[in-house]
């Protein structure tokens, strides 16, 4: 019982620290995607992903991000600049460039692992000042050891802190 009361006392203690820097805008956000992945000869794969990042200015991120590709028996995880044009009050264009590094489980095809870059296109539609959806495609050319390239089309929501 008295770990029960431990636990609200610091989830409350928690969100009362957290909840000024939601209106503060401090330029972090976190994300969750789902995703379809293709490649030549592989086929397809059904992918789940999440990115952390930070603002440094409302045209300029940073992001790092996870994503499992299920379908590949492979991980990948990324960091890359986001680009962002905004063509409304809500609507914005994103451009990223990064680099990936993958790994294929042990029991995939090759047993391969490697980096190379990651490219990506895409929209956001701001729902609120806190809140947006995203689609991107985001395209790993060549991956080394498997000897075809990733192309991955995601629908993601991100929050801003």
């Amino acid at each position: 019982m008295k770990s029960k009361k431990l636990l609200i006392a610091a989830l409350l203690s928690g969100a009362a620290f957290i909840a000024p820097l939601a209106n503060a805008g401090t330029g972090f956000n976190l994300a969750a995607n789902i995703a379809k992945t293709t490649t030549s000869g592989y086929g397809n794969s059904s992918d789940f992903g999440f990115t952390a990042g930070y603002d440094l200015n409302p045209s300029l991120g940073l992001e790092v991000g996870y994503e499992s590709l299920m379908g590949y028996e492979m991980t990948m995880w990324s960091v890359s600049g986001l680009g962002r044009y905004h063509l409304t009050n809500h609507l914005s264009l994103l451009g990223r460039l990064g680099l990936a590094h993958w790994t294929e489980s042990p029991t995939g095809r090759h047993n391969a692992t490697g980096t190379d870059p990651l490219l990506g296109l895409g929209l956001s539609y701001a729902l609120t000042p806190a809140m947006s959806i995203r689609t991107e495609y985001q395209f790993v050319p060549n991956s080394g050891g498997l000897g075809t390239s990733l192309d991955t089309l995601l629908l993601g929501i991100n929050y801003r802190f």
